[in-house]
């Protein structure tokens, strides 16, 4: 035999030498018992794996003594019954097998889920404790994020109406009694006054006559909006011509009383047609202006204003009434030479509001 299961032989010598008494050596008649039996002395002395080396360097047979196979044959049954052993001690009196985890064997638990040990569980990693709905879906919150108790509305205030599925919810709709009126609607009014325009409106030029040029001078067609009047000047930029002037008034309708925004438009012209700098204008709320004051007045430049709507500020009406004056104020001259410039009267917007 080789010398590679004398070293397993040695080894398990060693192992049951550990654990079981020392073997007494077995008188043989022929010289090879005896070499045997001085080296089975030597093992019960001396330490196992330094005997098991010498063993197999000082054995020169090549066959195994029969004490070596029965000691090789007593260890390796004491190592075997070892496990079992232990697995009897930690069983705590059950059954011998009906221990789940006897000692000595590796328990891998069965695969149910598909979950692989030594792999970080998916299961522990996506864990929701929300409690679940029967249908799957999320439980109801209210709008602070509380749990909805049972029996109790998600969103009380914004919940739709029965039988309309899909229904925007209409939120903090304040209630509309039976009985309670409408809000009163704004009542507003707004028309343009001037040469040829009618209806609610009207232009008068007070005190006009026609001279040609030193006198009142029509432009355009005479149409609302395509013609306008020149007016003669009264030659002295403080004093007006009483007998003369222009006059729009307005009839407001169902603003009776409140206030108008008035614009008054300036048209294209040399100072012949449009030369006031400035014109004046008054307001009234009454169209016999010859008999009330004034509520307001203004000036516009026309040279600087030529093609222009021109803001003038807001009035007050009275009784649907409005009135809007161009006095005759003004040089027609410049040194000693008369140049005739005149006042242009176009058109005025009224903007009113009750």
């Amino acid at each position: 035999m080789s010398t590679e299961p004398q070293q397993s032989t040695g080894v398990a010598v060693a192992g049951a030498a550990a654990s079981a008494p020392p073997v007494a050596p077995v008188a043989t008649p022929d010289a090879e018992s005896a070499s045997s039996a001085t080296t089975q002395t030597r093992i019960a002395v001396v330490p196992a794996v330094v005997e098991a080396s010498a063993a197999v360097s000082t054995s020169k047979a090549a066959k195994v003594s029969k004490p070596m196979i029965v000691a090789a044959a007593v260890a390796g049954v004491v190592l075997i019954a070892l496990p079992v052993a232990f697995g009897t001690v930690l069983n705590n009196g059950d059954q011998p097998g009906e221990h789940p985890n006897n000692a000595g064997y590796a328990q891998v638990p069965a695969p149910g889920d598909g979950f692989v040990p030594g792999v970080a569980d998916p299961r522990a990693e996506n864990t929701d404790t929300t409690t679940a709905q029967p249908n799957g879906s999320a439980p109801a919150q209210t709008a602070d994020g509380r749990p909805v108790e049972p029996g109790e509305p998600a969103n009380p205030g914004n919940a739709a109406a029965p039988g309309t599925p899909g229904q925007a919810p209409v939120q903090n709709q304040a209630p509309n009694p039976q009985g309670n009126p409408a809000p009163a609607q704004i009542v507003t009014y707004e028309a343009t006054a001037g040469p040829g325009c009618t209806g609610s409106t009207r232009f008068t030029g007070v005190g006009s006559y026609r001279d040609g040029q030193s006198g009142w001078v029509d432009h355009g067609n005479g149409g609302c909006g395509t013609s306008f009047v020149s007016i003669p000047m009264s030659g002295d930029a403080t004093k007006d011509d009483t007998s003369a002037y222009g006059l729009w008034t307005f009839d407001t309708g169902s603003v009776k009383t409140g206030s108008c925004t008035v614009s008054v438009f300036v048209p294209n012209g040399d100072i012949t047609k449009v030369g006031g700098n400035p014109t004046h204008y008054r307001v009234y709320d009454r169209f016999d202006v010859a008999k009330g004051s004034p509520t307001g007045s203004f000036q516009v430049s026309q040279v600087a204003n030529r093609g222009k709507w021109v803001s003038a500020g807001s009035f007050k009406v009275t009784g649907s009434k409005l009135a809007v004056q161009l006095l005759t104020r003004g040089e027609d001259w410049k040194g000693s030479t008369r140049n005739y410039a005149h006042h242009a009267a176009a058109m005025v917007k009224a903007t009113c509001q009750a």
